[in-house]
Protein backbone atom coordinates (compact mmCIF):
# COMPACT_ATOMS: atom_id res chain seq x y z
CA UNK A 1 0.00 0.00 0.00
CA UNK A 2 1.31 3.42 -0.55
CA UNK A 3 2.48 5.44 1.92
CA UNK A 4 0.20 7.60 4.10
CA UNK A 5 0.88 10.74 2.90
CA UNK A 6 1.31 9.82 -0.54
CA UNK A 7 -2.87 9.00 -0.68
CA UNK A 8 -3.55 11.90 1.58
CA UNK A 9 -0.90 14.90 0.99
CA UNK A 10 -2.33 17.46 3.25
CA UNK A 11 -1.78 15.15 6.54
CA UNK A 12 1.45 16.66 6.47
CA UNK A 13 -0.16 20.61 7.08
CA UNK A 14 0.60 20.39 10.92
CA UNK A 15 0.07 23.99 11.23
CA UNK A 16 -2.70 24.52 9.10
CA UNK A 17 -4.55 22.31 11.68
CA UNK A 18 -3.09 24.12 14.66
CA UNK A 19 -4.61 27.81 12.49
CA UNK A 20 -8.08 25.75 12.17
CA UNK A 21 -7.99 24.96 15.51
CA UNK A 22 -7.59 28.26 17.21
CA UNK A 23 -10.23 30.17 14.88
CA UNK A 24 -12.80 27.63 13.12
CA UNK A 25 -12.46 25.39 15.85
CA UNK A 26 -12.91 27.78 18.64
CA UNK A 27 -15.53 29.80 17.24
CA UNK A 28 -17.84 26.62 16.84
CA UNK A 29 -16.80 25.48 20.64
CA UNK A 30 -17.52 29.27 21.71
CA UNK A 31 -21.10 29.44 19.63
CA UNK A 32 -22.32 26.32 21.52
CA UNK A 33 -20.93 27.17 24.80
CA UNK A 34 -18.84 24.18 25.06
CA UNK A 35 -18.10 22.49 28.05
CA UNK A 36 -15.50 19.85 28.68
CA UNK A 37 -15.37 17.00 31.35
CA UNK A 38 -12.31 14.31 31.93
CA UNK A 39 -9.77 16.10 29.45
CA UNK A 40 -6.97 15.36 32.10
CA UNK A 41 -7.81 11.27 31.12
CA UNK A 42 -6.53 11.73 27.62
CA UNK A 43 -2.69 10.97 27.43
CA UNK A 44 -0.73 13.13 26.16
CA UNK A 45 1.71 11.43 24.11
CA UNK A 46 1.61 8.17 22.28
CA UNK A 47 -1.06 6.34 20.21
CA UNK A 48 -4.70 7.20 21.36
CA UNK A 49 -7.78 5.61 19.91
CA UNK A 50 -10.45 8.00 20.79
CA UNK A 51 -14.25 6.49 20.71
CA UNK A 52 -17.35 8.90 20.56
CA UNK A 53 -20.89 9.01 19.72
CA UNK A 54 -22.11 10.69 16.65
CA UNK A 55 -24.63 13.55 16.75
CA UNK A 56 -23.56 16.42 14.48
CA UNK A 57 -21.66 17.30 11.33
CA UNK A 58 -19.58 19.18 13.68
CA UNK A 59 -18.76 16.54 16.34
CA UNK A 60 -15.16 16.23 14.70
CA UNK A 61 -14.04 20.14 15.39
CA UNK A 62 -15.68 20.10 18.74
CA UNK A 63 -13.87 17.19 19.82
CA UNK A 64 -10.69 18.80 18.64
CA UNK A 65 -11.40 21.83 20.62
CA UNK A 66 -12.21 19.90 23.76
CA UNK A 67 -8.81 17.69 23.01
CA UNK A 68 -7.32 21.05 22.31
CA UNK A 69 -3.30 19.57 23.24
CA UNK A 70 -2.67 17.17 20.57
CA UNK A 71 -3.86 17.02 17.19
CA UNK A 72 -6.73 14.38 16.57
CA UNK A 73 -7.25 12.55 13.04
CA UNK A 74 -10.95 11.79 11.73
CA UNK A 75 -12.14 9.05 9.73
CA UNK A 76 -15.05 11.18 7.62
CA UNK A 77 -17.07 10.15 4.79
CA UNK A 78 -15.74 10.05 1.26
CA UNK A 79 -18.50 12.30 -0.03
CA UNK A 80 -17.40 15.30 1.89
CA UNK A 81 -13.65 15.57 -0.24
CA UNK A 82 -15.73 15.93 -3.31
CA UNK A 83 -17.83 18.88 -2.06
CA UNK A 84 -15.87 22.24 -3.59
CA UNK A 85 -15.82 24.37 -0.85
CA UNK A 86 -15.76 22.14 2.36
CA UNK A 87 -13.72 19.67 0.78
CA UNK A 88 -10.99 22.51 0.49
CA UNK A 89 -11.77 22.96 3.72
CA UNK A 90 -11.02 19.40 4.89
CA UNK A 91 -7.83 19.10 3.09
CA UNK A 92 -6.71 22.82 3.84
CA UNK A 93 -6.85 21.76 8.03
CA UNK A 94 -5.64 18.33 7.36
CA UNK A 95 -6.02 16.05 9.91
CA UNK A 96 -9.16 13.99 8.10
CA UNK A 97 -9.02 10.93 5.91
CA UNK A 98 -11.87 9.61 3.70
CA UNK A 99 -14.01 6.65 4.92
CA UNK A 100 -16.64 5.41 1.97
CA UNK A 101 -20.06 3.99 4.67
CA UNK A 102 -22.32 1.55 3.74
CA UNK A 103 -19.59 -1.18 3.60
CA UNK A 104 -16.35 -2.10 5.69
CA UNK A 105 -13.80 0.26 4.06
CA UNK A 106 -10.52 -1.47 4.45
CA UNK A 107 -8.63 1.46 3.32
CA UNK A 108 -9.73 3.48 5.93
CA UNK A 109 -9.42 1.36 8.57
CA UNK A 110 -5.80 0.71 7.81
CA UNK A 111 -5.08 4.65 7.53
CA UNK A 112 -6.62 4.62 10.98
CA UNK A 113 -3.98 2.06 12.37
CA UNK A 114 -1.30 3.63 10.14
CA UNK A 115 -1.72 6.52 12.47
CA UNK A 116 -1.97 5.01 15.63
CA UNK A 117 1.24 3.10 15.17
CA UNK A 118 2.67 6.66 13.91
CA UNK A 119 1.71 7.41 18.05
CA UNK A 120 -1.17 9.80 16.98
CA UNK A 121 -4.69 10.12 18.26
CA UNK A 122 -7.27 8.92 16.10
CA UNK A 123 -10.79 9.34 16.86
CA UNK A 124 -13.42 7.67 15.58
CA UNK A 125 -17.24 7.16 15.64
CA UNK A 126 -18.00 3.57 15.94
CA UNK A 127 -21.88 4.17 14.98
CA UNK A 128 -20.69 5.19 11.51
CA UNK A 129 -23.66 8.07 11.39
CA UNK A 130 -25.31 10.38 13.57
CA UNK A 131 -27.90 8.88 15.61
CA UNK A 132 -31.17 10.69 16.53
CA UNK A 133 -31.01 12.92 19.87
CA UNK A 134 -30.70 11.17 23.20
CA UNK A 135 -30.48 7.51 21.13
CA UNK A 136 -26.98 5.36 20.42
CA UNK A 137 -26.81 3.06 17.46
CA UNK A 138 -25.02 -0.29 17.80
CA UNK A 139 -21.19 -0.02 17.04
CA UNK A 140 -19.86 -1.04 13.52
CA UNK A 141 -17.47 -4.25 13.31
CA UNK A 142 -14.98 -2.41 11.84
CA UNK A 143 -14.51 -0.20 14.58
CA UNK A 144 -14.03 -2.67 16.88
CA UNK A 145 -11.62 -4.39 14.61
CA UNK A 146 -9.15 -0.81 14.47
CA UNK A 147 -9.35 -0.64 18.57
CA UNK A 148 -8.35 -4.84 18.38
CA UNK A 149 -5.40 -4.43 15.96
CA UNK A 150 -4.20 -1.34 17.26
CA UNK A 151 -3.32 -2.46 21.00
CA UNK A 152 -4.16 1.08 22.11
CA UNK A 153 -5.34 2.97 25.11
CA UNK A 154 -8.74 3.79 24.03
CA UNK A 155 -10.48 6.29 25.68
CA UNK A 156 -14.29 6.63 25.47
CA UNK A 157 -16.06 10.69 24.70
CA UNK A 158 -19.53 11.65 25.16
CA UNK A 159 -21.03 14.57 23.18
CA UNK A 160 -24.45 15.65 24.52
CA UNK A 161 -26.24 18.41 22.96
CA UNK A 162 -24.29 18.59 19.47
CA UNK A 163 -27.66 17.59 17.74
CA UNK A 164 -29.22 21.57 18.18
CA UNK A 165 -26.37 22.66 16.63
CA UNK A 166 -27.63 22.66 12.69
CA UNK A 167 -31.57 22.60 11.96
CA UNK A 168 -35.07 23.99 13.12
CA UNK A 169 -34.36 23.11 16.41
CA UNK A 170 -30.62 24.68 17.90
CA UNK A 171 -32.64 28.17 16.17
CA UNK A 172 -36.04 27.60 18.02
CA UNK A 173 -34.26 27.74 20.96
CA UNK A 174 -31.18 29.97 20.80
CA UNK A 175 -27.74 29.14 21.12
CA UNK A 176 -27.17 25.70 21.71
CA UNK A 177 -25.01 24.03 25.05
CA UNK A 178 -22.92 21.26 24.11
CA UNK A 179 -20.75 19.19 26.81
CA UNK A 180 -18.28 16.39 26.02
CA UNK A 181 -16.89 13.84 28.22
CA UNK A 182 -13.65 12.10 28.08
CA UNK A 183 -13.67 8.78 30.51
CA UNK A 184 -10.30 7.11 31.47
CA UNK A 185 -8.57 4.84 29.11
CA UNK A 186 -9.14 1.41 28.82
CA UNK A 187 -8.30 -1.40 26.98
CA UNK A 188 -10.01 -4.17 25.20
CA UNK A 189 -7.94 -7.91 25.41
CA UNK A 190 -9.49 -10.08 22.92
CA UNK A 191 -8.28 -12.28 20.33
CA UNK A 192 -7.50 -10.79 16.68
CA UNK A 193 -10.42 -12.46 15.14
CA UNK A 194 -13.71 -12.11 12.99
CA UNK A 195 -15.78 -12.89 15.42
CA UNK A 196 -14.35 -10.95 18.35
CA UNK A 197 -14.58 -7.49 16.28
CA UNK A 198 -18.01 -6.72 16.84
CA UNK A 199 -17.72 -7.56 20.60
CA UNK A 200 -15.15 -4.82 20.98
CA UNK A 201 -17.27 -2.25 19.18
CA UNK A 202 -20.12 -3.13 21.54
CA UNK A 203 -17.99 -2.46 24.70
CA UNK A 204 -16.51 0.62 23.57
CA UNK A 205 -20.63 2.00 22.98
CA UNK A 206 -21.21 0.41 26.36
CA UNK A 207 -18.42 2.39 27.44
CA UNK A 208 -19.88 5.46 25.80
CA UNK A 209 -23.11 4.79 27.47
CA UNK A 210 -21.87 4.83 31.51
CA UNK A 211 -20.53 8.82 30.64
CA UNK A 212 -24.10 9.87 30.45
CA UNK A 213 -25.06 10.97 33.82
CA UNK A 214 -21.48 11.25 34.97
CA UNK A 215 -20.04 13.63 37.24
Amino acid sequence: MESLTSRYPWVKRKKAYWVWLNTVARLIGKICRLKVKGRENIPQEGKVLLVANHRSYLDPPLVAFAVKKRPVFFMAKSELFDTPILGSLIKHWGNAFPVKRGKADLTALKTALELLNKGELVCIFPEGQRAPKGKFLRGKWGAGMVAIKAKAPIVPCLIEGSEALIGKEGLANGLPKVTITFGKPFTIDLEDRKENYQKAADIMMERIKELKGGD
